[in-house]
């Protein structure tokens, strides 16, 4: 499971990447990468999933993404301070392949268009998180639930058949909700027939009156 980015690199590069990386193996709830640690290098992911939060005071966390294969992680602090400005940690058994810094660092000088691919990445990954944040501040309970559970849904599951596998501390964390409210409003989703819970997994079963109440809540 190889990043789209890689296809950029010459057979060379590739090369060096392949000596370079070491591939680790993380079990649910391990954590990949700490905010605020040294970031001696980057992230491919392989296998699993896993989220990516801000860890703020009192506990609370805010997850600004999921991410799945083959997505690249990096962040600012590449070229900043090499300090990892966000938390990673396995939200199901996952893999990961760890690249050098100074080598992805080189590639970045000699290669452009793997550079040019890389800030593209980048850029979309702070248009989503733009558009998450208001979200967070302009929509009521249901509609954070709902933008929330289309997103895991399109993104991240679509492949299991419209079931999303979350916690529900998860799914609070990553719509800035208190767990309570957030387990409020998937049961009145339920009500409404809007959704179904099995456990931790919530099917959705109407995804036009979901993305309804994602556009006017």
């Amino acid at each position: 499971m190889k990043s789209p980015l890689f296809r950029y690199l010459r057979p060379e590069e590739l090369e060096l990447v392949d000596r370079s990386r070491r591939r680790v193996f993380f079990k649910s709830g391990e954590i990949i990468a700490k905010q605020g640690a040294p970031m001696a290098h980057v992230i491919s992911f392989t296998s699993g999933v896993a989220k990516v939060y801000i860890q703020g005071s009192g506990n609370r966390n805010l997850i600004l993404q999921f991410i799945k294969p083959t997505q690249f992680l990096g962040g600012p602090g590449i070229f900043m301070d090499n300090i990892h400005y966000f938390s990673v940690s396995a939200v199901a058994d996952s893999s990961v392949c760890f690249i050098e810094i100074n080598v992805f660092k080189q590639i970045i000088r000699e290669n452009v268009d793997f550079a040019e691919a890389f800030m593209k990445e980048l850029s979309r990954n702070g248009i989503f998180n733009q558009e998450r944040f208001i979200s967070l501040t302009h929509k009521n309970m249901p509609g954070r639930i709902a933008d929330g559970l289309i997103y895991l849904h399109n993104e991240i599951f679509n492949e299991l058949d419209f079931r999303i596998e979350i916690s529900r501390q998860d799914l609070a964390d990553f719509t800035g909700m208190s767990k309570d409210s957030v387990i409020r409003t998937l049961k009145e989703l339920a009500g409404e027939q809007i959704i179904e819970l099995q456990g931790n997994t919530v099917v959705i079963t109407d995804k036009e009156k979901l993305e309804r109440i994602s556009d006017i809540s």
